[in-house]
């Protein structure tokens, strides 16, 4: 089993500034944090999963769970580009390895969580995970829980899919209606 779950991103983070901390101008992202994002976010999946595929085929049987996110995959807000198309690539790279690796016995999925809050959650992520549908945001077990879900065998014929974890976020197509 493989839980690819490198990765970062805050709402207002700086992730966008310079090694000096200098930001971008508004709507543009530098090289640097564009490969950054980039890196840390895929590249380290893909090399991760390409590190043990070999030895999960071989074996004919094995879990690789990546960790995407809503952001990039069905939603995105402003300010950090490379973030959501690093995670909208990992949804690729999941559909992309699921075809290539499952005939070896080898199940690739990934689990896309949306407001979820940990230890580096700012307010205004709390604050949004509260506007949820559920009215909070997630918890990590909640998340950790599908994950051991398709890292089980249980799950042997969930192959490519993006589960979402998101408390009906990605639902709501009116807002304002319930801000009423």
């Amino acid at each position: 089993i493989l839980v690819n779950n490198a990765g970062m991103t805050t709402v207002g983070d700086g992730d966008g500034a310079d090694e000096a901390g200098v930001a971008p101008a508004e709507g543009r992202i530098d090289d640097v944090a564009w490969r950054r994002a980039i890196d840390r976010n895929l590249t380290t999946a893909f090399n991760m999963s390409r590190a043990v595929a070999p030895v999960m085929s071989a074996a004919g049987y094995g879990r690789i769970v990546n960790m995407a996110s809503v952001s990039g995959t069905s939603m995105a807000y402003s300010g950090d580009a490379g973030y959501h198309a690093a995670k909208a690539g990992v949804a690729g790279l999941t559909r992309a390895m699921a075809l290539e690796l499952a005939p070896a016995g080898v199940c690739v999925n990934a689990v896309a969580p949306g407001w979820i809050a940990t230890g580096s959650s700012t307010a205004p992520e709390l604050a949004a995970g509260a506007a949820t549908p559920v009215g909070r945001p997630g918890t990590p077990s909640e998340v950790a829980a599908v994950v051991g879900l398709l890292a089980s065998p249980a799950a042997s014929y969930l192959c490519g899919q993006v589960i979402v974890v998101d408390g009906g976020n990605g639902l709501e197509e009116n807002r304002a209606l319930r801000a009423s």
